[in-house]
């Protein structure tokens, strides 16, 4: 799905990397999906940093954004910015969340109304993320090791991306309100907040 929807985004200057296990095949030595993900962002970086790039636009191969979605990311004028991302097979459910305290890392997951405006919030979704060079020059993705990374709970591959940021640089993501995608799912349908569903596979 990437390629198409790739090509269907408006921002014009912008170079495409799809990454998959025929290109890149030590994505197919990881032993969990969390941590191929992260092997991909991690030669995402790694390809940005060569090619001298100003931006990286991190794009799920599960997700289809809406065309505009860099032009409205780049409009908030901040370093690092998520877009509305549907969690899998619930389309009122966002992907994102604030701490209770960054000590324990104790997860509130957004509602609705925690995501108007442009919020700055703790966590977001990698699937769709637009990240500046001074970051990415200075923080990478290595050092995951699986959902357990913390232990006795599940951690993302993109929680984990987010707090090290957070831990060197002290920036949080912000949330393009804006900014929506559709998240396709194994069960045949895609989902966008809030609440629509589409048909994208017949069984």
């Amino acid at each position: 799905m990437y390629p198409k929807f790739f090509e269907t985004l408006t921002y014009g200057n912008k170079y495409g990397a799809f990454i998959d296990e025929k290109k890149y095949p030590e994505l197919s030595r990881q032993p969990t999906g969390e941590q191929r993900a992260a092997c991909g962002r991690q030669i995402g970086i790694d390809l940005a940093r060569k090619g001298n790039f100003d931006w990286l636009f991190m794009l799920d191969l599960d997700t289809e954004p809406d065309p505009d979605c860099i032009e409205k990311m780049l409009a908030l004028d901040y370093p690092l910015v998520g877009g509305l991302h549907a969690a899998r097979g619930n389309a009122w459910q966002s992907i994102g969340h604030n701490y209770t305290s960054r000590k324990t890392l104790e997860r509130v997951w957004l509602r609705e109304n925690d995501l108007k405006g442009n919020p700055i919030v703790d966590g977001i979704s990698g699937g769709m993320l637009l990240v500046a060079k001074g970051i990415f020059c200075r923080v990478d993705y290595s050092g995951y090791l699986g959902p357990h990374t913390i232990p006795l709970r599940y951690t993302a591959d993109d929680e984990f991306y987010e707090i090290k940021i957070f831990n060197s640089l002290k920036i949080r993501p912000k949330v393009a309100s804006n900014c929506r995608s559709w998240h396709y799912s194994d069960d045949g349908r895609a989902y966008r907040l809030w609440g629509e569903v589409k048909q994208w596979r017949e069984f």
